[in-house]
């Protein structure tokens, strides 16, 4: 017996010897294959056993594996790899990123969720995503990426504004855009008015450059908790931390031209002149701005005046970052600084930016983080649409027989070439009339998170978002503009300090196997101070000197608004898990408002959603409908979710004033407009979506589908126009409804297998969404903004009742009941202020198209960018044509022609009309149908190549990174759009509710460029 148990122990020690001989000791790094950096904590695991480790914070690794065995790789964000141990030698592995199917999310409040367990529809952007097509504003490196969003840049004036919708918009008279919350805290993303000049939207204050990813929550749903800022969505910002593992500093630098786009034809045949009809005919009148004068002699000079206008401008975007950490801190420092000129001389965009970024483990539970971002700009601008010295309107009243460029006398002041000239030169304005605004602005967040009980987590966030800003229009002393030939100023100071405290805690529990079990309550407090001080002035004392300081008291005028406000919320959230497979999300919010009345100022809104994983549900009962060559992974979600909107600040009150004629006492009276509410209610959305996540063939196919329905009740309606029987001229009310309808998909192709030596990536993004006014509130049948006027307000966005949300009201004529013109006895229609029930200034549907292509360390990436129907109000062709420069009114000048209609008695009309001045300035450019054209286009945004350079020639410069890029953008655009851009939105960002997009009023044309630049680490 002995003998038996010696032999087996004998056997068995020389067969652990033999396994023992096969095993391998094998050490290596793993590193990112985007910039080279070492990945702390990823895992490196022997497939097919538990045995399995994870690298430090240089990225090192030590592992024992058996001869031969298969050697797995991965790491949160990056793509696994496996590769075969057939020596001791070392393993060292590059990752690159990917799509898997445990992808992480920012959501609300910046909680990370595992992206299989919403139930309604993220999409994130990541850094190198967003900064392709090298675009300043941050805004516009959306364009095209997310599916159901809607980027219009408002022109190409330095520094101008973008709109941004996420599935249309909520609110007729209030704010349509989303809430941009960076790291966790909300920013401020407004625009100052833009009817003057063009204004930026505070978040392309933002450095693209310092964002890590953007996540777009793109309904009530995903921005539920949130609140009353989120209703229009969410755009979470993730900036950049401090790397663990090394330190490494980087540049970025382009240089970039532009030229506008393009600019309007003109006519030459006809030259500077007024008619003057006489019963012996027409005569004409040479002391006139207007082109309805006498053909052009063919020997008299001719002027590209619009088009000459126009230059080239560069621009410098330099930016230098520097990034290091350890597995217990980690630190990153960034500044950044563009100057851009603009494509009309005098005019410029100027920004610099500081950005740190850092956090500790203080213990092994507790952590701090601190950042601060400090950021200038400085903006010079032109005026622009219907504003006193708009350049565009100014060179209007340029005929083509006149050179707008000879503007100056012998002795230095301003050239009229016509008596009585009532207006400046655009040539003389760049210099003597500046248009600027400077601001300085800190974004300061403290972030400290607290792990206790094993499960809890307590987190709270103090936030600032500070900025003064200093905004000054002048109009020169020497100016020929009436009541302003000795100068004009206008100005504003504002202080804005919005303050965020977030307080969370969150408890996380595995009940059993199969369940799981997330908490979270919260409370957050927002409060925000705005200051801001108006002044104006004319007549300077002492020319050229452009100080509110440099005009007597009697002619300076000074007001003061001050406005405050205060939310707290209380918010929480249940999500419960089966098997990882099935999820449940519930999230209630309420809110108290300060600028509701005190009785109302309290109100609750709730969510619940759910998230299938199908494909893991069949695993879990023993059956697996996935395969490597067909399903990889599929995901069925639903949620329906609530949100509410409380009312603008100051809107519970009316506001007096003094002196409103000539004849009343100075004592403060009601004037009619300023119209508060003391008994408005807050306004809610309710939304439901449905969606589905499907993917083939090992990810290399993924499919996004989300439809979404939702409704906004009880409007707020701010300042809306009533008629004066109601005994005002301004209201402000409750009431009204939209309805909001429509379908989103992303689709990603791998269009190549991952052992290709070529990666071609394809993604498409497509949106479709309908906004309709379902209800207005007592007789009304339309809302409009007055902002959004047009040249002559011979049009004006508008919420149509029963039409759409961004809609169009205008002079139209008159008909009778069967939808016939009627003709007055001078052969011309009365043209009266009509709404449109069929039209619609966002687009039938937008598809986003997304390619790169890569081979060895070249990469070639564009996006084409589609966008169907949409209409587009063409103000500009009705200026053209009011100033005779419209090649519309070269074919049959001066011919007679009978108009289509009827009489009063509903006969044919008969009466001819003589296509003159008249019918072109008081008729023609006046009829808005005339201008109504179909918006659809289709653009190439970008086209980039790039390099990155090979080890062998990074060593030899000790760099760890270097690349070079060109892009073109905006390179070609396929339209029937007879304007210059059918992309516009001349009064920018700044005009709330139904807004001002596809409005094209004598803005500055867009812009497109070519850069070159340059990247580098060490």
């Amino acid at each position: 017996m002995k003998g038996k148990l010696l032999l087996q122990f004998l056997f068995v020690f020389c067969f652990a010897q033999g396994v023992f001989a096969q095993s391998l000791k094998i050490m290596g790094t793993v590193k990112s294959g985007d910039d080279n950096t070492p990945l702390l904590g990823a895992t490196v695991q022997v497939k097919g056993t538990t045995v399995g480790t994870i690298t430090d914070f240089d990225g090192n690794y030590v592992i024992e594996a058996p001869l031969n065995s298969t050697l797995v790789f991965s790491y949160i964000g990056y793509q696994t790899k496996e590769i075969k141990a057939i020596n001791a030698g070392p393993i060292d592995v590059s990752l690159q990123t990917g799509d898997l199917l445990d992808e992480v999310i920012i959501t609300a409040l910046g909680i990370k969720r595992e992206k299989k367990a919403l139930g309604y529809a993220v999409q994130a952007v990541e850094s190198d995503a967003l900064m392709e097509g090298n675009q300043n504003n941050m805004v516009n490196g959306l364009q095209g990426k997310v599916s159901g969003v809607t980027v219009v840049n408002s022109g190409g004036a330095p520094g101008s504004s973008a709109i941004i919708l996420i599935r249309g918009g909520t609110s007729i008279t209030g704010n349509n855009q989303p809430l941009f919350v960076v790291d966790g805290i909300p920013i401020d993303n407004s625009t100052s008015s833009s009817l003057e000049v063009a204004s930026t939207n505070r978040a392309s204050d933002i450095n693209p450059e310092d964002i890590e990813s953007v996540s777009v929550l793109k309904g009530p749903a995903a921005a539920a908790l949130y609140g009353i800022q989120a209703a229009g969505g969410a755009v979470i910002i993730t900036t950049k931390r401090g790397k663990a593992g090394m330190s490494t500093v980087t540049y970025s630098g382009s240089i970039s031209t532009d030229k506008v786009m393009g600019t309007p034809n003109v006519q030459k045949m006809y030259g500077k002149g007024a008619q003057i009809r006489t019963p012996a005919g027409i005569t004409y009148d040479p002391e006139s701005s207007l082109s309805f004068g006498q053909a052009i002699g063919a020997n008299t000079p001719t002027f590209n005046n619009i088009e000459d206008f126009y230059k080239s401008a560069a621009t410098q975007n330099h930016n230098v970052s520097y990034s290091t950490g350890t597995d217990k801190s980690n630190l990153y420092m960034s500044i950044g600084d563009v100057s851009q000129k603009g494509v009309i001389g005098g005019t410029s965009y100027d920004k610099t930016s500081f950005k740190i970024n850092t956090n500790s483990n203080l213990t092994d539970n507790f952590t701090v983080g601190i950042s601060a971002n400090y950021i200038t700009t400085d903006i010079l601008s032109s005026k622009q649409g219907n504003a006193t010295g708009s350049s565009f309107g100014s060179l209007l009243a340029y005929p083509a027989d006149v050179n707008a460029k000879d503007y100056l006398n012998a002795d230095g002041s301003q050239k009229a070439f016509f008596l009585n000239q009532q207006f400046d030169n655009p040539y003389w304005s760049e210099v003597n009339s500046p248009n600027s605004d400077a601001t300085k602005r800190l974004i300061g967040i403290i972030s400290l998170n607290y792990k206790f009980l094993n499960d809890f987590n307590l987190s709270y966030k103090i936030g600032t978002d500070n900025y003064t800003e200093f905004n000054k229009r002048v109009t020169g002393s020497g100016s020929l503009i009436d009541t302003r030939e000795d100068g004009f100023i206008n100005q504003f100071e504002k202080d804005h300090t919005q303050l965020t405290s977030n307080i969370f805690l969150s408890y996380q529990k595995d009940i059993t196997e199969d369940f799981s079990f997330d908490g979270m309550i919260g409370n957050s407090v927002e409060e925000l101070d705005v200051r801001t001080t108006f002044s104006s002035g004319r007549s300077f004392l002492a020319p050229g000197i452009y100080s509110i300081g440099n005009i007597l008291k009697e002619n300076q005028g000074i007001s003061e608004l001050i406005t405050r406000k205060r939310i707290v919320g209380v918010f929480g959230e249940l999500k419960f898990g089966w098997k990882n497979s099935l999820f449940l999300n519930l999230t209630g919010r309420n809110d108290w408002s300060s600028t509701l009345p005190k009785d109302k100022r309290s109100f609750f809104y709730p969510s619940v959603g759910m998230s299938a994983v199908v494909s893991d549900l069949f695993k879990v009962y023993g059956s697996d409908i996935t395969s490597p060559n067909g399903l990889t992974y599929f995901k069925l979600r639903a949620t329906w979710a609530q949100v509410g909107k409380d009312a603008p600040i100051g809107a519970l009150e009316s506001s007096l004033g003094t002196n409103i004629n000539g004849l009343a006492s100075s004592a403060y009276t009601w004037n009619g407009v300023n119209v508060g509410n003391p008994n408005l209610e807050p306004e809610f959305t309710n939304s439901f979506e449905i969606g589905t996540d499907v993917r083939f063939l090992e990810n290399r196919i993924g499919l996004d589908l989300t439809y979404y329905k939702s409704t906004s009740d009880n409007q707020i309606l701010r300042d809306i126009r009533v008629p004066p029987t109601t005994g005002t001229f301004y209201a402000t009310l409750n009431g009204g409804s939209i309805t909001n309808s429509g379908i989103e998909a992303m689709l990603r192709l791998q269009m190549l297998p991952k052992t290709s030596n070529v990666t071609w990536d394809l993604d498409f993004n497509f949106g479709t969404n309908k906004s309709k006014v379902k209800e207005l509130p007592g007789f009304l049948s339309e809302v409009y903004l007055s902002d959004s006027w047009t040249f002559r307000n011979s049009a004006a966005g508008a919420a149509i009742l029963h039409g759409s949300l961004f809609g169009l009201r205008g002079k139209r004529p008159v008909k009778n009941q069967n939808g016939e013109v009627i003709i007055n006895s001078n052969g011309l229609p009365t043209l009266t202020d009509q709404t449109y029930d069929d039209v619609n200034r966002t687009p039938d549907w937008t598809l986003g198209i997304s390619n790169s292509v890569g081979y060895k360390n070249f990469n070639l990436s564009f996006l084409l960018d589609i966008v169907q129907g949409g209409d587009v109000y063409n103000a500009t062709e009705s200026a053209l044509a009011y100033y005779g420069l419209s090649t519309n009114t070269v074919a049959g000048r001066n011919e007679s022609v009978v108009l289509p209609g009827v009489d009063a008695a509903g006969n044919p009309n008969t009466v001819a009309v003589d296509r003159d001045q008249n019918y072109y300035q008081n008729f023609y450019s006046q009829n808005s149908e005339n201008f109504i054209e179909d918006g659809s286009f289709t653009r190439l945004r970008y086209v980039t190549l790039s390099y990155k350079f090979p080890t062998q020639v990074l060593d030899k410069l000790s760099l760890t990174g270097l690349e070079i890029y060109a892009t073109g953008r905006n390179l070609f655009t396929i339209t029937n759009y007879s304007g210059v851009d059918p992309e516009v939105n001349t009064f920018g960002a700044g005009i709330s509710g139904a807004g001002s997009m596809n409005i094209d009023n004598l803005g500055t044309p867009n812009v497109k460029g070519f850069d070159l630049g340059l990247r580098f680490r060490f």
